[in-house]
């Protein structure tokens, strides 16, 4: 997505699906494939082979079915890109296998210079976790791009295509808030939807004067995330609540129905970090509906 002065350009030429082809993959792939229709967009599938379920021992090794997984990617890859190429939509598979999928999906996008990448999450928990680590999280802390991840409490896109009608973006005004608010705001002006601003204070004032003041100051800050240009097609609306962060954004997107969130994430400098962990965890757990991430590097 360019940028063009204080705005973003919606382009999504390109638009990587990220699929291992669970129920979770497939309801994000209604979303890949709604937007690409929308877009007139190129849809690339990859799916990655994960060598690191192997154990490091040879005799393990020969005993794990490296083959079949193999067939049932190529498989599943070609069943995926028959439902997408008969629905009008232009798209490629690709099969990659690598010990870290989260960044082999990230190099690729980045290889094929991605506007957007789609992956769904069935938020993996406990001991797996800890092993595993979580694939949306890698891509979501290391993408070049946004990363429009579907939780495991969101919807399935609606059939026939889509647009998002209310976004909700919050923000903790960090250095790359403004590009952050550019990006919801280029996907509210494609359908020129209700927009709401959100900043949480998880620290309230000594009183209520005090935590009016803060709240006012916070309101004028969301103001100036807002380019004068689109007030031309937008009447955004300002929210500062006091509580919990993660709670009181997902609070204010289910009352006012949100079908997008858009939220910053932080560069990490690991693979495996703990999705469960933080904002940005709590809302994909819990939302409704879809959550685009913009990464600060």
């Amino acid at each position: 997505m360019p940028v063009i002065g204080d705005q973003v350009g919606l382009t999504l030429d390109r638009i990587v699906l990220a699929t291992d082809f669970t129920p979770a993959s497939e309801k994000a792939a209604t979303y890949a494939l709604g937007l690409a229709k929308r877009f007139a967009s190129t849809l690339s599938l990859v799916h990655i082979v994960d060598l690191s379920v192997m154990a490091r021992s040879e005799k393990t090794i020969a005993g794990l079915p490296l083959g079949q997984m193999r067939h049932d990617s190529a498989e599943n890859q070609e069943r995926l890109l028959n439902e997408i190429t008969m629905a009008g939509v232009r798209a490629t598979a690709q099969t990659l296998e690598g010990h870290v999928p989260a960044a082999s999906i990230v190099n690729f996008a980045t290889e094929l210079r991605a506007d957007l990448i789609v992956t769904g999450t069935n938020g993996r928990h406990g001991l797996s976790k800890a092993i595993l680590g979580s694939c949306a999280e890698g891509i979501i802390r290391h993408a070049t791009c946004p990363v429009l991840t579907i939780g495991p409490k969101a919807k399935s896109a609606p059939s026939g295509g889509f647009a998002f009608h209310t976004v909700v973006f919050a923000t903790d005004f960090s250095s790359n808030a403004a590009l952050e608010a550019a990006v919801a705001l280029s996907f509210a002006q494609d359908s020129v939807a209700k927009v709401y601003l959100c900043h949480v204070l998880d620290r309230p004032g000594k009183d209520i004067c005090e935590t009016a003041s803060i709240e006012l100051n916070f309101e004028f800050a969301l103001q100036r995330l807002i380019p004068r240009s689109a007030y031309d097609w937008i009447s955004p609306e300002r929210v500062v609540e006091t509580g919990e962060v993660a709670p009181e954004i997902l609070k204010l997107a289910k009352r006012v129905d949100a079908d997008l969130i858009v939220l910053g994430a932080k560069h990490s400098g690991t693979w495996y970090a703990h999705l469960v962990e933080g904002t940005v965890g709590t809302v994909l757990m819990n939302a409704e509906c879809p959550v685009m991430t913009v990464c600060a590097s």
